[in-house]
């Protein structure tokens, strides 16, 4: 375009040089490759419908899907902690034919919530070399106990811990996963609307030239009849290859933005859609903003940016998993206390005969135990640890605030965009009409002998420009309410 404009103002180049330069460049555009065969009969691509299939079917969508798959893999895992365990070992000695000793021992343990395990087992032993601690009964020993944690890890322990966080990972996954679409979204509205401006564009320029060459028809006929002077068909003509310039350049712009929006078209995991396959684009005429927001909407829209926003929701899971990690080094601070308890039985048989003059003394006397208590004197490991787990929970807090206040900074931002393209909208809508009515009084002007075709041009040409601003503007007004919605982060909703 501006090679166009150089050569209309400049007065260095004679009408035949120019008509001859702009044929040249009129056919080499006219060669570019079409890639705009379009079913006309099919149903115009609105956004949603785009938007639907973006969702569906794009590669980064379904990533984002995999990463709640991969949370919930996380939590049955980590759940797998408090899995009941049954176990099972044997272990002997025999030499020179002699059973040296035999041991076995099979049983299960079942950990719980609150630091306490439970434990059920079974135990055998023979040979003629057994230490004395593992002589059992001929039939064996049944055995039922417990081991409690009293210090640290009875309020909580990385089993819990694992828990806990694996639980906050899955609303952190959910997050990444709507911040992915969301971002995913931004970028494909870009992508989709650009091709809506470009093919809303080319309609103009097309109808354009459709008008510049009945002109053409008309001035050539009146020439013939000796109505019209004959500079008026080199004028002409010259307009109808201005205006097919017009019609390739935008041509151009269409199938360049074609091919992007086909990008984020996939039919399946390997093939993005045939830019030739896209339906058509809607009108953007009838796509005039009634007006500013409401206030409602403006107000939900920005407690739900605060509220919800994937990015917040991803720092606040964030902190959830910090305030875990440090409520376990704080466990850690403690001394270590540790109970074992069991029950022991006569081969499989509990409580046997009591023992005489002693009643259930069995409780007692059948029994093997055991506490073990440890503390570092210093103790300044795990009070290194739940200071280092401090200060990584106050500096998430800073950036938390930070993001809340970047998050509210955008969306005021596109919120004014917003205002001002709606403004800009109906201003430019007003225009269009004026030119368009100007150009109409020229054109009843040059039927009747009282004007020019350069005058008719000069009028057309600004009806045009008004007429390719707002529809940019109009397209423009559609992004900055996409964008208004992504930085709400609800694009994805």
């Amino acid at each position: 375009m501006q090679l166009l404009h150089m050569i209309q103002n400049s007065g260095r180049f004679r009408p035949f040089f120019l008509m001859r330069s702009l044929s040249i460049l009129w056919i080499a555009l006219g060669f570019l490759p079409r890639m705009d065969a379009q079913n006309p009969n099919a149903e115009p691509l609105d956004w949603f419908s785009f938007r639907r299939q973006v969702i569906n079917s794009h590669p980064a969508a379904v990533q984002a899907n995999l990463r709640l798959d991969q949370a919930r893999a996380y939590l049955m895992k980590a759940r797998g902690g408090f899995d009941p365990k049954a176990y099972a070992e044997v272990y002997g000695k025999n030499f020179n034919g002699k059973e040296y000793f035999n041991y076995g021992e099979a049983g299960i343990k079942i950990p719980s919530w609150m630091g306490l395990e439970f434990k059920g087992a079974y135990n055998q032993a023979s040979g003629i070399y057994l230490d004395p601690e593992s002589t059992l009964p001929a039939d064996g020993q049944v055995s039922a106990g417990i081991t409690w944690r009293l210090g640290q890890g009875l309020l909580f322990d990385e089993r819990r811990a694992d828990l806990a966080q694996a639980r906050i990972g899955l609303r952190a996954a959910e997050a990444e996963r709507d911040l992915i679409l969301n971002n995913l979204l931004l970028d494909a509205m870009k992508a989709y609307w650009t091709w809506v401006i470009a093919e809303n564009q080319l309609r103009v320029y097309e109808e354009a030239l459709r008008q510049a060459q009945l002109r053409l028809d008309a001035i050539r006929e009146s020439v013939v009849q000796g109505d019209k002077p004959a500079i008026d068909t080199t004028e002409t003509l010259l307009q109808v290859q201005t205006r097919q310039l017009d019609v390739n350049f935008a041509r151009l712009e269409r199938q360049n933005a074609a091919l992007e929006l086909a990008n984020y078209w996939w039919t399946d995991i390997n093939t993005t859609l045939s830019p030739a396959l896209l339906p058509p684009a809607p009108r953007l005429d009838p796509l005039l903003p009634p007006g500013l927001l409401p206030d409602a909407v403006r107000t939900d829209l920005r407690l739900q940016a605060l509220a919800s926003h994937p990015e917040l929701r991803g720092y606040e899971a964030k902190l959830q998993n910090l305030s875990v990690e440090r409520r376990l080094k704080n466990e850690w601070r403690k001394p270590s206390l540790d109970l074992n308890y069991y029950l022991l039985g006569n081969g499989w048989t509990f409580f046997p005969t009591p023992y005489p003059g002693e009643g259930i003394g069995v409780v007692t006397n059948n029994t093997k135990y055991g506490l073990s208590f440890s503390y570092p004197i210093l103790n300044r490991k795990a009070r290194g640890d739940y200071q280092l787990a401090q200060i990584k929970v106050r500096d998430t807090e800073l950036a938390l605030s930070q993001k809340k206040r970047a998050i509210e900074m955008k969306f005021n931002q596109y919120l004014n965009e917003l205002d001002n393209y709606a403004g800009q909208i109906v201003l430019f809508a007003g225009m269009t009409t004026n030119y368009r009515s100007l150009l109409d009084a020229e054109l009843a002007k040059f039927e009747l002998g009282e004007s020019s075709v350069f005058l008719v041009n000069t009028r057309e040409q600004r009806w045009l420009d008004a007429q390719i601003k707002y529809q940019k503007l109009v397209g423009e007004y559609q992004k900055a309410n996409v964008a208004l919605l992504w930085s709400a982060g609800t694009l994805a909703n």
